[in-house]
């Protein structure tokens, strides 16, 4: 009897628990597509990049569009941090590290690697724009000019890929000592430049005594009296607090900053062909924000720096430009480039 009893008991456990699991919890998760929610990635690509200046400056404002851009296009799989005030090393030393895949990506401008990519100095070239909508007809996103520079690059074989051009904002004379208004006030007066040999010469002509340098070590130098002078965009200059130490800014705008941002080829391969192709849609826009946002910072920066005392005035541009102006075409003579600058000034002066 007792045996019978515990047989019926199974039995009526085993309909029961069916019908538990039905009304009970035997509804299946809805699919992430269903539910609203994105799914995970898969796999998340962490990106380091670098750049030596501070907030705020174009660099910056392109940073955080591509840091934003790709976390949406990609789900949140490939998530990008810029490391600013070179934290992580001088433009050079990053570059190598671009190089070996040590650090993923770059954000600067092109003097401090012209050794690596001599060619490079015929986009700053002094003078040759004569405002900011003639070097956006030669730097257009994708144009001419950006596709061969980009082939430049692959050709060198030099383990980093060219991913945008642009601007980044004109370039200043400041120092510490007194108001520039030619080259005869420059005469003299020990200057910071780029590890450029054309912005060696084009500043030692002008009268300066010139010594490269790296840009973050250009605050403690000019509080040493070891340099009294340095170019630069007024964002590097702002936002390295510059106008602490120099408060005196000469407004040449000698140059139009040439800003470039790459990718270590070995941190590029790593990356499925999808988000490949999401990041080079992207770089088309970081090539304008670098133009745009630095052309707004001129303007807006410019004007802080005489609230914290800082004297600006305008320069006699011509006796700068009879000094500087030659210099473009020894540039492209000893680049071999001279096709390429004739295609920028025919580009610079369409209509």
């Amino acid at each position: 009897m007792l045996k019978k009893s515990l047989v019926r008991g199974v039995c009526v456990l085993m309909l029961l628990v069916p019908l538990a699991h039905l009304f009970a919890g035997g509804e299946k998760e809805a699919p992430a597509s269903q539910t609203g929610t994105a799914a995970a990635p898969a796999q998340t690509y962490k990106l380091r990049l670098a750049t030596v200046v501070n907030r705020p400056h174009a660099w910056f404002d392109a940073g955080d569009y591509l840091a934003e851009e790709m976390r949406k296009r990609t789900n949140g799989a490939v998530e990008i941090t810029i490391f600013g005030g070179s934290q992580l090393g001088s433009d050079l030393s990053v570059f190598d590290d671009l190089r070996l895949g040590t650090i993923d990506m770059e954000m600067g401008g092109f003097t401090a690697i012209a050794n690596f990519v001599p060619e490079s100095a015929i986009l700053g070239m002094p003078y040759f724009y004569a405002n900011m909508d003639q070097f956006r007809k030669v730097m257009v996103p994708g144009g001419e000019i950006d596709r061969q520079f980009k082939k430049i690059f692959e050709d060198k074989k030099l383990g980093v890929k060219l991913l945008a051009l642009g601007g980044g904002g004109v370039r200043v004379l400041s120092n510490n000592q007194r108001d520039v208004y030619s080259p005869a006030d420059l005469k003299g007066m020990k200057m910071r430049v780029p590890n450029s040999p054309d912005d060696v010469k084009l500043w030692g002509a002008m009268g300066a005594v010139v010594t490269s340098m790296p840009w973050a070590e250009i605050y403690s130098a000019v509080q040493a009296g070891v340099i009294n002078a340095f170019e630069s965009t007024i964002a590097s200059y702002s936002g390295s607090k510059l106008y602490e130490v120099a408060k005196h800014i000469s407004n040449t705008k000698h140059a139009i900053m040439p800003s470039w941002l790459g990718i270590s080829e070995i941190s590029w391969n790593k990356l499925p062909p999808q988000y490949q192709k999401d990041l080079l849609e992207v770089c088309e826009e970081v090539g304008r924000i670098f133009t745009d946002a630095g052309e707004k910072y001129d303007v807006e920066l410019l004007k802080e720096a005489e609230k914290y005392g800082v004297k600006v005035v305008e320069v006699d541009s011509a006796a700068f430009m009879k000094i500087a102006q030659p210099m473009q075409d020894e540039i492209a003579a000893k680049l071999k480039m001279q096709d390429m600058a004739a295609l920028m000034r025919k580009l610079r002066d369409q209509k």
